[in-house]
């Protein structure tokens, strides 16, 4: 979970919410147009990262750290209605969170 600016931006939410999931675990079907990739250079943490997005309904779909390419950030809401999925156990950039919303995860952290 996520609460730096750009990813409360780029979520349309209070905060992104993810999971970690390794690159080799994961397979996207689509096409190159419906598939969109960009370069996010405003990153709370300075790190640039390569965020993607269906070009069709406009979800986000995944996050990749540069720091990290070999673990991708899958959104949240993707499998919205589909499966139980864990609450977050990693909670970034607290100090960006709305007032009124509580911490949920176990490590709590202002950078990544």
């Amino acid at each position: 979970m996520c609460h730096c600016t750009s990813c409360k931006r780029r979520s349309g939410g209070l905060a992104s919410y993810a999971f970690l999931i390794p690159q080799q675990h994961v397979h996207i079907t689509s096409d190159e147009d419906t598939h969109v990739e960009y370069a996010d250079n405003d990153t709370g943490s300075g790190t640039p990262m390569q965020r993607s997005m269906c070009a069709r309904c406009g979800s986000p779909v995944r996050i990749i750290e540069g720091s990290a390419p070999e673990t991708w950030c899958m959104q949240y809401g993707l499998f919205a209605g589909e499966v139980e999925l864990p609450p977050p156990k990693v909670e970034m950039f607290r100090s960006r969170a709305c007032g009124w919303v509580r911490a949920v995860g176990e490590d709590v952290r202002e950078t990544m």
